[in-house]
């Protein structure tokens, strides 16, 4: 029997995370603990949830309204949904591919006998217009750029999702400050108040300068770690962000009053360097360098992430030299101690040979040094299972779970996925969407994907949430020494008594220096008012 409760963050002394802010008035205190963290008040809760969760309709307007952490693992050109990206492309008179539904830059490309075989979009973004100029329908550039009713195409799940990439990659530099606009608006609506977005800013350029300067197949390459260009692209990476962020905000209307703001302006950004490993060891190195350089110069990379499939030729080869080059250069970098999220184990049977399963999420761990683990599903592979799940647990190793991701590229679903597995041995977990837009999710929908189908109960989505702050890169401590026993951090341990409006000087300094605590207190403001909320609408 599983104990839905026994996950990464259980379910804390919140008495004492009321006492880790000042409130104005000792009332408005003890109405947040009694909404937030008190017994009765979470049965109460709990209740309502059980009965309407199995409600399809019910249930997700819960989780759509329920104040959700964050999403910890989300590929920002992933994100985009391809109506966004038609509308883009509309917009900048793009072309595409008749057949392949590929999206590019004017002019449209031609046969070698001349004949057209790219066709302009042109504007307004209306289906009529677009059918004049000769593509067959907007359904099927939505088709190719997504994984939309991909099991009734003679493809498999896993070539549909990784092949939309190519075909609207043109699209994303120049506009990648668009698509945070998007995203982060999407966040908002959803009540999430923090992402972490993985994007490859700079990595091809210095991809492309490595395997000129030094050659594909050299393995003589250490001097990159203190190489001018690196520095030179650190320089223009940071320069990018600005510009990225100014857009999101020009197009939030962020810097005017809240009333006139856009959705998404209060989502926390940080940023993720992903690394592309299907390219040779020196280009792979480059940009590893360049990914920790990235973490140490600018407060918004808090963190690196190798992407691209992970049963590509390549990254299986060198799987254990990339978990080399992280181990070595990490070394050498100031802040990356705790930033490293690998995508690890998103195998399986069939997908590659038996000898490729069960030591990636190891290596990953034990070498690289990872923090956290994307997908982590081939640990049903593992020699020492055990070991392996109960160091993770004691080392606080988070996962970043992706239901629908896992379900459409390897067939893993319900009872197969490890998703039980983890929650019984206590890994930490968080909800995920991995590339919403081409899986045409959200989080939301994988909220409630996994509330149905494992049955979770409401203290277990509870810390779900919590723990998309709490395992975060966000900068400063977290607000538990342990998250298991809920046991807060020595400095606010003496803030026992929740009728003071008065902090201990020790707590109120750990809140000023920790952007983590922060935010985790404005994830508890909003769940006490959430369920203040349901209370009185389940009595009216």
């Amino acid at each position: 029997m599983i104990d839905k409760e026994r996950i990464g963050l259980k379910v804390s002394v919140l008495g004492r995370i009321v006492r880790l802010l000042t409130l104005t008035t000792s009332v408005i205190l003890v109405s947040f603990l009694n909404a937030c963290g008190g017994k009765a008040v979470t049965d109460e809760i709990s209740a309502i949830f059980e009965e309407l969760k199995s409600n399809p309709v019910r249930l997700r307007n819960f989780m759509q309204r329920y104040p959700k952490g964050g999403d910890l693992h989300n590929h920002l050109s992933g994100a985009f949904y391809a109506e966004s990206f038609i509308d883009l492309a509309i917009s900048k008179g793009m072309c595409v591919h008749p057949l392949s539904k590929t999206l590019s830059a004017p002019p449209c490309k031609k046969d070698e006998n001349g004949t057209e075989i790219g066709v302009l979009i042109g504007k307004p973004a209306s289906a009529n217009r677009v059918n004049e100029y000769g593509i067959p329908n907007l359904t099927g550039i939505i088709d190719q750029l997504s994984v939309r009713d991909y099991s009734l195409r003679e493809i498999s799940g896993h070539d549909q999702f990784f092949s939309t990439f190519g075909r609207f990659s043109s699209l994303v530099p120049g506009n990648r400050g668009d698509i945070v606009a998007e995203v982060t608006t999407r966040a908002s609506r959803q009540n999430i108040l923090y992402l972490e977005l993985m994007q490859s800013l700079g990595m091809f350029e210095v991809a492309n300068w490595a395997a000129t300067e030094y050659g594909t197949n050299s393995y003589e390459f250490t001097e990159i770690l203190n190489h001018n260009f690196i520095d030179d692209q650190v320089n223009k990476v940071t320069n990018a962000l600005d510009q990225i962020e100014s857009r999101r905000k020009e197009i939030q209307k962020c810097k005017e009053v809240k009333s006139n703001r856009f959705d998404g302006c209060d989502v926390e950004v940080r940023y993720l360097a992903q690394v592309i490993r299907t390219f040779s060891p020196v280009q792979v190195y480059a940009q590893t360098v360049l990914a920790f350089k990235l973490i140490d110069a600018d407060s918004r990379v808090v963190g690196l992430n190798f992407v691209a499939p992970e049963d590509d030729p390549i990254a299986l080869r060198d799987y254990r030299l990339h978990m080399s080059f992280i181990s070595d250069i990490s070394k050498q970098s100031t802040n990356s101690s705790n930033g490293i999220a690998l995508h690890a184990g998103e195998l399986t049977l069939g997908l590659v040979p038996p000898k490729h399963l069960g030591w990636h999420v190891r290596d990953a761990i034990m070498i690289a040094g990872a923090k956290r683990i994307g997908h982590g599903i081939d640990i049903a592979y593992e020699d020492d299972l055990h070991g392996l799940l109960n160091h993770m647990a004691k080392h606080s190793i988070a996962v970043e779970i992706n239901l629908t991701s896992n379900d459409v590229i390897l067939g893993i679903s319900g009872a197969e996925h490890p998703f039980e597995t983890y929650l019984e041995y206590g890994v930490p977990l968080t909800i995920s969407t991995d590339d919403e837009g081409v899986s045409r999710i959200d989080l939301t929908n994988e909220y409630s994907r996994a509330i149905t189908e494992y049955d979770l109960n409401y203290k277990t989505i509870r810390s779900l949430s919590r723990n998309a702050i709490q395992y975060s890169f966000l900068q400063g401590a977290p607000l538990f020494k342990d998250t298991l026993t809920g046991e807060v951090i020595e400095e606010c341990s003496e803030d026992k008594n929740i009728s003071e409006e008065i902090l201990t000087d020790r707590c109120r300094h750990f809140l000023s220096t920790s952007s983590k605590a922060t935010l985790q207190w404005k994830l508890e403001q909003k769940i006490s008012l959430f369920e203040q909320t349901m209370r009185i609408q389940s009595q009216s």
